[in-house]
């Protein structure tokens, strides 16, 4: 019974973290490209400024501390609406 579950989890597990791809570093976005990952791929292509990040983030009326989070430099979302990475 124990073998099976684990046989499960192991299934599983690849599936939710490909599905849950939330920011990640411009470094891990460049290696998830290199491995032919398209939506990294998708994020690096379209870089934005900082400036230009802040202001997307809080005309979508997200909270001020969490668009600073999310658009420090050298940042990249691949799993939005939109990917894409923030530039210094």
């Amino acid at each position: 019974m124990r073998f099976v579950l684990c046989v499960v989890i192991a299934a599983l597990l690849p599936a939710s973290a490909l599905a849950a791809k939330g920011p990640m570093s411009l470094s891990s976005a460049q290696a998830a490209a290199a491995r032919g990952d398209q939506q990294a791929a998708a994020a690096l292509s379209t870089m934005t400024n900082r400036d230009a990040c802040m202001s997307g983030c809080a005309s979508r009326g997200h909270p001020k501390d969490q668009c600073v989070s999310a658009c420090r430099p050298g940042l990249c979302h691949p799993g939005g609406e939109q990917p894409y990475c923030v530039s210094k």
